[in-house]
Parts: structure tokens; sequence; C-alpha cells
């Protein structure tokens, strides 16, 4: 149900057959998407080469440009049912064909529209310009004894008192436009080389006048009687392309997801070797379809062969020394609850083939983090709709990715909520109540007891201590301070609720570190197993990874007898946290001795082994306290929360009790203490998916995991609109 631990069984799989049927099997084999191709590399000899593209490949190119084309203009309905490929390719020779080509000249018309609006704007702008200037168009330019300069000034100073002081005389038009200043000046020729440099000085900048002839007036209403034209043409086309996503967009999606397809077709045999008269196809598929495929291609091929020991090359105990060959790609198992857990381990890569794949293991894992850092009911709910608000956006857009993300939001979502409930936090607020005593004398004393009674934090509102309801006895605990205690040995304490920033602080500190020595156990130890069955054995198991745990465990043990015996501990337990002492740096230094030894058989010179071993044992250190952020980041974020709860919503409290102007009070105390829950949240959602993810990426994973995988990537893509017919 949670999913496979490793990856699907695949198969080289090898079949040739007479040219003539090539088409025949591509078109098969796309349709069933089964087949990884390994391209042809052109290394066998002169006998064959690369195939070269189907002859319609050209056609198929230029017809699913446009339908990509148009695509990008509509946003067509989701067709209800799968539609057969017969159908379809009718619907591309007739109707669609025909409604996709009038789509398209629509589209074409838009694009020519909307540069003819830009240039139209600008053309206004210009006249209303040179409207308010009060010169005619055929005036502006086109003497052939004087000079016309036109355009804007920058400067203050007049344009004309400039040039009569500069003794230039000639013609002076200005005007002030949204703009800025513009000027029209005209002078005799042999002046204009003065007059320019006079202008310059003003901060003169050349500007094109409009087009045309007589009052700019005249001609800015027919341009804008034109503008209005050209938008009103474009609208009524916008709104027919709209139109037209509703009235042909099922068919449209099964048309170009079929061409999509056909083109994959037509540019496959790109990838393998012909000859004059035959092919050879080279490729991997999962070892559960093998007979799917044979059945279907079988009477159109004159050979198929079937490798199924396709175990890693690299393996020194189990043969396989081919070392040119290539390994397998890596096609995930089921993994059923687990698979949105793909997304994390596709972010680092795929494993090598065969070994153990640790999505499954991050379903429980990685939500269990995130929930320790956040852990508040609203923030967890905030997230959860967040899942279901990205699935409703991409549920029905064919993008797996998105539905995935939207799962994995949920997982943690749901995780927030689970702790949140356990540590009794909502937004921020501290919503369990407290047994509290005025006095010491009655600190152990019953519900009853005189001075002692039940109360919630200061500042924590009504609405919020009243979820307080949702626990056993509304919090009231009989023990005064939780419904359910565990005192486990090592110091380990579970308890309902948690109250993780007050009583149970330290717990949590000691938890968050026990957390990561049993995950970076489980990471040695899934090492172990991938060593001893595809790797080097148990040589590889034992220098490589029990050596890693005897330091990681015995060191473990080691420090916590100390840091104990550092106390007062009863004269039974000091004698046996001696012998844990003891025991613990015995198995740490073999464990460091395994990996001097594991050093020198990489080729590290003895003198330095000896020197890096205790440094790299001694590396587990931070490695294992790089846990501690599980409790750090979560408590970091609750006091951003609990910040904003005790200096905004005090003020939000008092100006709804004032009234009058302390409504505006309120309101503005309840917007930033909105603000501050926002930031919270989102802060909440990122820091601990960023802390969590290094937990597993560089610290968990890195221990046993080796991202040198090529995902599978089967020939064709997966039937959405279009029951593709597979010729069998």
């Amino acid at each position: 149900m949670v999913g496979e631990m490793t990856n699907r069984p695949m198969a080289r799989f090898v079949a040739a057959g007479l040219r003539s049927n090539l088409d025949d099997v591509m078109h098969r084999l796309v349709s069933l998407n089964a087949i990884d191709i390994i391209d042809f590399d052109g290394e066998d000899g002169d006998e064959f080469e690369l195939g070269s593209p189907r002859v319609d490949n050209e056609e198929i190119a230029k017809q699913l440009t446009t339908y990509r084309s148009v695509s990008n203009w509509v946003s067509p309905d989701n067709p209800d049912d799968r539609a057969q490929e017969s159908n379809v390719r009718e619907w591309l020779e007739g109707s669609l064909g025909e409604a996709v080509a009038d789509a398209a000249g629509k589209i074409e018309r838009i694009e020519d529209l909307t540069s003819l609006i830009g240039s139209s704007k600008e053309r206004v702008q210009s006249l209303e310009d040179f409207t308010a200037l009060g010169v005619d168009l055929d005036l502006l330019d086109g003497y052939r004894t004087a000079t016309s300069l036109v355009g804007r000034i920058s400067g203050k100073n007049s344009v004309e008192s400039t040039l009569t002081s500069a003794g230039v005389s000639g013609f002076v038009g200005e005007s002030k436009t949204d703009t800025g200043r513009l000027c029209l000046v005209v002078v005799r020729n042999d002046d204009a080389e003065k007059a320019s440099k006079e202008l310059e000085s003003l901060g003169f900048t050349a500007v094109q006048p409009p087009t045309g002839e007589g009052s700019p007036s005249d001609e800015l209403s027919v341009e804008r009687k034109n503008l209005a034209s050209l938008e009103k043409e474009k609208e009524i086309l916008e709104n027919e392309l709209e139109s037209w996503g509703s009235t042909h967009g099922s068919n449209f999606l099964c048309g170009i997801e079929l061409l999509e397809r056909d083109f994959v077709e037509s540019t496959a045999p790109t990838k393998i070797a012909v000859s004059k008269h035959a092919f050879v196809i080279d490729g991997w598929v999962v070892a559960d379809r093998v007979e799917e495929i044979q059945s279907s291609i079988g009477s159109h091929c004159s050979h198929i062969h079937v490798d199924t020991d396709v175990a890693p090359k690299h393996h020194g105990l189990h043969g396989h020394n081919d070392h040119h060959s290539p390994s397998p790609p890596i096609a995930f198992g089921d993994h059923g609850l687990s698979k949105p857990m793909e997304l994390l381990t596709d972010a680092v890569g795929r494993s090598d083939y065969g070994k153990i794949d640790p999505t499954v293991f991050m379903l429980f894992t990685y939500p269990l983090f995130f929930g320790l850092m956040l852990g508040d009911m609203l923030y967890g709910m905030m997230t959860l709709g967040l899942g279901g608000l990205v699935y409703m956006k991409t549920k029905d857009s064919g993008s797996e990715l998105g539905v995935l993300g939207a799962k994995l939001l949920s997982y943690i979502g749901i995780s927030t909520i689970i702790f949140g409930y356990i540590y009794g936090e909502f937004a921020g607020f501290e919503i369990l109540p407290h047994y509290h005593c005025e006095a010491a004398l009655h600190a152990a004393g019953g519900a009853s007891s005189s001075g002692c009674h039940w109360m919630f934090t200061e500042g924590v509102p009504s609405w919020a201590s009243s979820l307080s309801i949702m626990y056993p006895y509304g919090g009231e605990f009989t023990n005064h301070h939780n419904l359910f205690e565990a005192n486990l040995p090592m110091g380990v304490v579970l308890a309902f609720p948690f109250h993780r920033v007050t009583g149970n602080l330290t717990d949590l500190i000691l938890l968050t570190i026990y957390l990561g020595v049993v995950h970076l156990m489980v990471a040695f130890v899934l090492g172990a197993i991938d060593e001893i069955k595809h790797g080097h054995g148990w040589s590889g198991a034992l220098f490589g990874k029990v050596s890693w745990m005897l330091v990681l465990g015995g060191g473990f043990f080691f420090s916590y007898a100390y840091l104990i015996l550092q106390g007062n501990p009863s004269e039974g337990y000091e004698a046996l946290l001696s012998d844990l002492q003891m025991g613990g740096a015995i198995a740490a230094g073999i464990g460091v001795l395994l990996i001097i030894v594991h050093l020198t058989h990489e080729n590290v010179p003895l003198p330095v082994a000896l020197l890096l071993g205790p440094i790299e044992a001694i590396g587990m250190l931070p490695t294992t306290l790089s846990y501690v952020r599980l409790f750090a980041v979560g408590i970091v974020g609750v006091k951003i929360a609990e910040a904003g709860n005790g200096l905004l919503y005090p003020m939000i409290v008092d100006g709804l009790s004032a009234g009058g102007t302390g409504y505006a009070l309120a309101f503005g105390a309840f917007l930033g203490w909105f603000l501050v829950q926002m930031f919270a949240w989102v802060l909440g959602v990122f820091s601990p998916n960023i802390h969590a993810a290094r937990l597993h990426f560089v610290e968990w994973m890195r221990q046993f995991y080796t991202a040198s995988g090529k995902p599978f990537a089967p020939l064709g893509g997966r039937p959405r609109f279009v029951e593709v017919d597979s010729g069998q």
C-alpha cells in the first residue's frame, strides 16, 4: 500500500526486421509507450547507419506547429471520454483541421492588429501633441530655403528669447504637452547650424513629426476612429477565439495529443540503426511488459531478443563485467501512498539500478520532520487548503507534477495539524490551560486545593482557548500537566500534550538528537543491504557501512554515558554507565579502524588514512547534531507568531472596546496581526521544507544513496484523451 522499495526490473530488448516494416513497428512501440530506445552510436561498422525521419515528418511538424500556436491562445475544455484514434484522424483531416486553420487565421490577424493598434496609439499621442502646437502638418517640413527643427525641450528658458539673443530670426512655435515642451523652429538654411547649437543648450531632442496634411486635429479625429475600429475588431476576434475553445476545445486536445505522438513516431527512426533493407531497435523495457511488446510487434520482426540479466555492470562479486554496456534506466516501482515523495527523490536524482529506493521511507520521515517543526493546527489547515487549491488547478491540466505537489502539501499539512494538536498550538497561541497554584505549598495539590486553579496563558483570546474542548476533560488533566506521559530509558519523555515551548522544551531537544541517530542508522543499514546485494558484498558492507554504524552507535552510547556520569547516578546505574561508556568507546574504535582499512583499500596512503579515519569519524558528530534544527526551526516560528499575538492582538481588543476612533486602530492592528500570521505561515511552509529536505538529501541520503541513475523515458507518451490503436 505504501509502495515498493526497489525500482522496477528492466529488460534489454533488441528487435530486428525488414525496413519496410519499420513504420508499423514504430507505431506500435510509440502507442504502447513501453520502450526507452538506446540511441545508435554508429560503432557497428559500415553495414548500419542512423535512420532518417519518416517521409511525412515535415508535414506533421508544420501541422503540429500550427496546433501548438493555437493552444497558446485558447483555453479548451477537456473531453469527457477518450476518443478513438480513427475518429481523431478524421477530425484532423476534416472539421477540426478547418476549425484550427480558421483559428490560426484569427490569431494571425490579432497579432497584426496588436501591431497596428500600437502604431495607432503612438500616432494619436503624437497628433495630440502637435494639435497643441497649432501648426498644420504640411508646414512642419519640406522647405527648400529653410530648415525646420522639431523636438522637445527640457530646459526652462524660452526658445524664442534664446534664439533672438543669439541673433537668429525665424518662426517659433511652442506648446506644453503631457510629455513635455514641444517646439517648432523654422529658420533660414544659413542659420540652421547656429539655431541647432542654441537649442541644444535648452536640452533639445529632435522628434519625428506625424505625416499628413492640414490640421493635426482633423488627422487626430480620423486616427482615433481608426484606433477604435482596430480595437473593436481585435475584441471581436478575441471573443470568437474564446467561444472557439468551448466549441472545438475537446476535439482540439485530442488532435494535438495525436499529432504530438505522430511527431515522436516520425522522428523515432533517427535513434535506431538501419541498413538498406533492415532495421535494429535496441532499448530498455519494463520486464513485466515484455510479453505485451512481443505480442504487438512479433509479426513484424524477424528477430527479437530479450535479456533480463541486466544488473549493474560494476558489481565485482556478481559478475557482469561488461563495462561498455549501458546501465538500465530507472523506472519507479508502484509507490502507492508514497508516490508524491517521488518529487523529492527526483530532486536529487534516481538511484543506481536495483538499489533500494528511498521514496517509501520519506513517506514517513519527511512529514514527520515537517510536522515537528511547524506544528500548528491553523498553519496545518492552511497548508492543507493550499494543497487542495493546487490540486483543483492542476488535476485537469495533465500535469502529474502539479498533482503530486498538491498531495505532498496535503501530507505535510496533515502532519502539521497532528503535531499542532499534540503541542496544543493554534495560530501561535497555546490553547491549553495550565494548573497554577498561588503558593508553593499547593503546587502538588488537587484541582480543588486552596489557591490552585486552572488558567490559560495570559493574552490567549477566548476563541482560541475554547479550542481546548477538543481535548479530554477540556485540557484539565488529573495529573495537572498532561493526559499521558511515558518516561522511557535514556531520558526519553513522550507526553500528550507535549508542551514544546514550556515544560517539554528540553525533552524535544533530546528527541531530535535521538531521532537523528535512528535516521542515520537506518541509512547505514540500507547502504549495507545495497552493498551486499548489488555492491562489493559482505566486505563492502563491513568496511563501508558497518564501520559507520559502529562509529555512530558507539559514539552515541559513549557520549550518553559520559554526560550522565557527570551527575550523581545511583551506584548500580553508575556501574552500568561505565560499562556502556567502555563498550561505546571500543565499538567506535573498531569503527574507526575499519574506516582506516577502507581508506587504504581506496589507495589512500596509510599515514594519511591514519589521520583521515579519526577526522571523518568525528565528522559524524555535527551530522547528528544537525537534526537539532527540528527543534530550533519550530521554536523560531512559534516565537514569530507569539510576538505578533502579544503585540498586536491586545490592540485589536482595546480598539474594539474603545469604540469610535478605536475601530480604526483595531482594524489597523488586525491587518498587522493578519500579516504576521501570513508571514509566519509562509515562512513555516518554506523554512521547514528546506530543512527537512536538507536532512534527507544531505545528512541521510549521502550515507547510502548514489544518484547516478537515468530516468526511464519510454518512447511516446501516456494517452490522456485518445485511445490509441496499437495495431494488436
